[in-house]
């Protein structure tokens, strides 16, 4: 959600909606058959950042156009491998921050998907991340999982 739309993603539908302040749809973007989207959020350059499934049962972060191309990726390393990608926020400077619910961590992407940080449980006191929300005015990075809210001071370079 901006300040004047909403975005929408409906499990199964493969779609992506867009309403204004008043409900009204602006836009339905049709997304690759093999994209089944978690979450989404509208980047400051207008593309969308989705977390999804894919026919394969992997989960990926990906950015798509206002005509649903796929831009750009992430899956994951050997090394850290991606699991279920259940939020997503974005800062104004395309960095994304991706809850992976089944490892228990914080991803930080740049805005080219590139992996930049970690949370990990043990930053985390072992408070399995659900949701969050970045608050880039006071440089906060609030992470919840049931009845729990960790907070973070994110230092913007």
């Amino acid at each position: 959600m901006t300040s004047s739309r909403l975005l929408v993603t409906s499990p199964g539908t493969n779609q992506l909606r867009q309403f204004d302040a008043v409900g009204d749809e602006l836009s339905r973007v049709d997304l690759p058959r093999d994209m089944d989207p978690e979450y989404a959020v509208e980047s400051p350059t207008g593309t969308f950042i989705i977390s999804h499934d894919t026919q394969l049962d992997q989960y990926q972060v990906s950015e798509v156009n206002t005509g649903g191309q796929v831009l750009r990726q992430f899956s994951g390393s050997h090394l850290l491998p991606l699991g279920l990608t259940r939020h997503v926020a974005v800062d104004s400077q395309g960095n994304i921050f991706v809850v992976d619910y089944a490892t228990g961590h914080i991803l930080l992407l740049d805005s080219e998907l590139a992996l930049r940080r970690v949370i990990d449980e043990h930053q985390m006191n072992y408070i399995w991340p659900q949701r969050l929300c970045y608050n880039e005015q006071s440089g906060q990075l609030l992470v919840g999982s049931g009845f729990d809210v960790a907070v973070f001071g994110v230092l913007r370079r």
